[in-house]
């Protein structure tokens, strides 16, 4: 449902309309007295799909050599257990962690350009 400003807002940009957000408030439908929202609340989204998320991240790092090291890190959502992780020096081979991206649909070049 769209909110008070939103409205206000959208009669003002369409229709040149100067109205006050309290004004729209005012003529809004009031929720029934004892029931919840209608919409889920972003802690309820993030709780209900937690089972099948899991969190990838591929960044590059530095050495104190300052060599470039390659990392791989999967997570679990509902648990927030690490699945995975691989480091590798070379960025084409990427052994496991390959299979990862792979089924991600993403390549070595797609998550990682060269400056």
């Amino acid at each position: 449902m769209w909110g008070q400003e939103r409205i206000a807002n959208e009669l003002l940009v369409k229709l040149g309309l100067h109205v006050s957000p309290r004004t729209v408030r005012k003529y809004l439908p009031k929720p029934p007295a004892g029931h919840p929202r209608g919409d889920q609340r972003w802690a309820t989204l993030l709780r209900n799909p937690a089972q099948a998320i899991v969190a990838c991240d591929f960044f590059v790092t530095v050495t104190s050599t300052f060599r470039l090291l390659y990392v791989l890190v999967v997570m679990e959502h509902r648990s927030r257990r690490l699945i995975h992780g691989n480091v590798t020096a070379h960025r084409r081979r990427l052994g496991p962690a390959s299979s990862y991206a792979r089924r991600l649909g993403l390549t070595a070049d797609t998550l990682i350009s060269d400056p």
